[in-house]
């Protein structure tokens, strides 16, 4: 198939120049890349999922760069399944025609970006896998659910999932060449606190150096958002009622941490439960949503009632608020991957961190002073469910309250927080 060679041979130009371009390999590289690196020579598949535009190609194009380092370039297949083919061994086929590379006896590595716009990609996968031990593949997707829906069913043992996110604080800092700050944070204060507020506008790579926020707000709309509905969910699912998942994002991106009521929103919507709830999946499913459940400490168990919604990463939701109260809040949610909350009798924490019986309580504060009423629910929490320690995230001073029980009370501003 020419076309199909000549897209290859377009997106590999390691094979006639044995080297990669610093504008495909980045020279920073996230500390992922090393958690990578470490897996690269064991057999399973890496797999890295993410959001659209946090950097997940890059990081390919850089295991790629530190690979032809030692390596034939002949032996490094990189292919992108938003040009379309039907089979993977088409690929592979017309790769071996290209360089004369016997893709079925050589050691090679092959990068399959966005894979999951390949059907049923996971059990094609898999029977080269099993077949032809000599390849290490690296594959990538912005599609979370259906990359570990085929990862779960046909590659049992066979992967290691990595989720790729927008850039965290401490990397946003070390992009922009400001890594002294990190050196000391108390003589730069101010410097990082400034930094903190154009940081949460801009945690995607490409935009970290923009400072008109209307075109960064495009950006996140056109680039990102409108290019997973229009495009990504379209080629996927039949049936997408565009407008109803615009209409659904405005409404939790809007208010942040909303209770996901079926009732209330199917009939403000005219839609039955049913279309709601494949319509909420579809926005899961492309990292444009988050779910967070109420978690019952007696029972250890989430309840499926009282569920709240918050944008995937709070960066998107400046497409449509800019209320900090919830905007703050959401930044807790993305960055721990939250997944639970607690909720009784009008008493509530914003999120806990629940890891193997092990519950850690975390309330945030849009303030910067706490008064005795703003630390009533989590002496509750901590005493009613013997909890020792609890976190509260604001905008005051790091410090640390000891209850009349003997609990702990860290409180942190966020820009710390997220440091460390």
């Amino acid at each position: 198939m020419k076309m199909l060679k000549e897209i290859l041979e377009l997106l590999n130009p390691w094979w006639k120049e044995n080297k990669i371009s610093k504008e495909l390999a980045k020279p920073y590289k996230r500390k992922i890349f090393d958690k990578i690196m470490k897996l690269i020579d064991y057999k399973q598949i890496i797999m890295l999922s993410g959001l659209r535009r946090v950097g997940k190609t890059t990081l390919l194009y850089q295991v790629i760069g530190q690979l032809l380092e030692k390596n034939d370039p002949k032996r490094i297949l990189y292919f992108n399944f938003d040009k379309e083919v039907e089979e993977l061994i088409e690929v592979l086929d017309n790769y071996k025609e290209l360089t004369n590379i016997d893709w079925k006896k050589e050691k090679i590595f092959v990068f399959f970006d966005e894979i999951a716009k390949l059907d049923k990609w996971g059990s094609k996968i898999k029977l080269i896998y099993d077949a032809f031990p000599n390849i290490k593949f690296l594959v990538s997707s912005s599609s979370s659910m259906k990359l570990e829906e085929e990862a779960i069913k046909n590659l049992a043992g066979r992967y290691f999932l990595i989720n790729v996110k927008p850039l965290s604080f401490t990397e946003y800092l070390e992009l922009k060449g400001k890594n002294k700050l990190l050196e000391n944070t108390e003589l730069w204060k101010k410097e990082i606190e400034k930094e903190f507020k154009s940081y949460l506008l801009k945690g995607f790579p490409e935009i970290i150096n923009w400072e008109d926020k209307l075109l960064i707000k495009d950006y996140l709309r056109t680039a990102i958002v409108d290019k997973i509905i229009k495009s990504d969910l379209s080629e996927k699912f039949e049936n997408i009622n565009k407008e109803l998942l615009f209409s659904l994002l405005s409404m939790f991106y809007s208010e942040p941490g909303s209770y996901l009521d079926y009732d209330s929103i199917s009939k403000k919507l005219r839609i039955s439960k049913k279309t709601l709830a494949k319509h909420m999946f579809y926005l899961e499913f492309s990292y444009l949503l988050r779910r967070i459940k109420n978690f019952r400490i007696s029972a250890f168990a989430a309840s499926r009632k009282l569920q709240r919604i918050y944008p995937y990463w709070w960066t998107l939701a400046y497409c449509y608020t800019d209320n900090y109260d919830k905007i703050m809040e959401n930044v807790v949610a993305s960055i721990i991957d939250g997944k639970y909350y607690w909720r009784k009798n009008k008493k509530e924490i914003d999120f806990l961190i629940v890891d193997k019986k092990k519950v850690i309580p975390i309330e945030v504060k849009n303030k910067k002073e706490l008064l005795k009423r703003d630390l009533t629910n989590m002496k509750y929490f901590l005493e009613k469910h013997k909890i020792k320690e609890g976190l509260i995230i604001y905008n005051g001073k790091e410090t640390e309250i000891i209850t009349s029980k003997n609990k702990k009370i860290k409180c942190l501003p966020l820009w710390k927080w997220l440091l460390f």
